[in-house]
């Protein structure tokens, strides 16, 4: 593939000496009548959505907003305390977000998005598509991520939470119901319950809600952010500084100290 020489083209926003436009909708025509989760949701796929989307949106933020000292606070943290400015602090804390920590809902939401349009065309039912996708991840040597919850095994309290509301308003379609249907698979395989998670809830309802698979992982992101400013400031304020982990809690296990045999 050629790289790019065209000029910087986007369909997402533009602004000049008369106005910020977004998607086609004059930015000041937005503020104050549109919220943040129903202009970005505007943002995402182009069209401003039905309104329990953007309800729902704004629950799911809620969810993730802050969970205390996990790996993203952490790294927010340290960075703080080492004098970094608030911006570099947060992004560090963002950057935490990988394959292992954050990016399940990414991981079932592509699976979700690769069978969901066999199953609308007949060519797979729920049942078939669900066991398809646990036998993807089992065949890589991987949990199925968005089931299962360490700290909720008999099932994360956030999940009923989101579908009623996704419920009330009209969210819930073919993605969750086929990731409901994985949750049934991984029975049949483990023979025992996983119950979807939190992070399987925001992939399979990110999808239901028209966003792209490959931007389902800034619904954990994004909000976490705001949460990581908080703690950035928190650590600024409240800590002395150049936090470190102590020297009880760091086991050497490399060589013996040795010399070095020449001067």
């Amino acid at each position: 593939m050629s790289a790019t020489r065209d000029k910087w083209r986007t369909a997402i926003a533009y602004g000049d000496r008369h106005a910020v436009v977004l998607r086609g909708y004059d930015l000041q025509e937005l503020v104050g009548v549109v919220g943040f989760a129903e202009a970005w949701l505007l943002l995402a796929t182009g069209e401003l959505p039905p309104p329990g989307h953007a309800k729902l949106l704004d629950a799911m933020m809620v969810s993730v907003l802050d969970h205390g000292i996990v790996p993203s606070s952490i790294v927010t943290r340290y960075l703080a305390s080492a004098g970094s400015p608030l911006q570099a602090a947060v992004a560090g804390g963002v950057m935490a977000f990988g394959d292992t920590y954050g990016g399940a809902c990414e991981q079932l939401g592509e699976q979700l998005a690769k069978h969901v349009p066999e199953v609308r065309a007949g060519r797979e039912t729920d049942a078939q598509a669900a066991d398809a996708i646990v036998r993807h991840f089992f065949g890589l040597g991987r949990k199925v991520p968005g089931y299962g919850h360490a700290l909720h095994p008999e099932g994360d309290p956030r999940v009923p939470r989101l579908y009623r509301i996704a419920d009330a308003n009209g969210v819930t379609g073919e993605h969750s119901r086929l990731a409901f249907a994985v949750e049934e698979a991984l029975l049949r395989a483990k023979g025992r319950r996983l119950p979807m998670n939190q992070d399987g809830a925001l992939g399979a309802l990110g999808l239901d809600m028209g966003l792209d698979w490959r931007l389902l992982r800034a619904l954990a992101f994004m909000p976490r952010s705001a949460g990581l400013a908080v703690h950035a400031l928190e650590e600024m304020t409240r800590e002395s500084g150049w936090r470190h982990v102590p020297d009880e809690e760091i086991t050497y296990d490399g060589p013996p100290r040795r010399p070095l045999g020449r001067s």
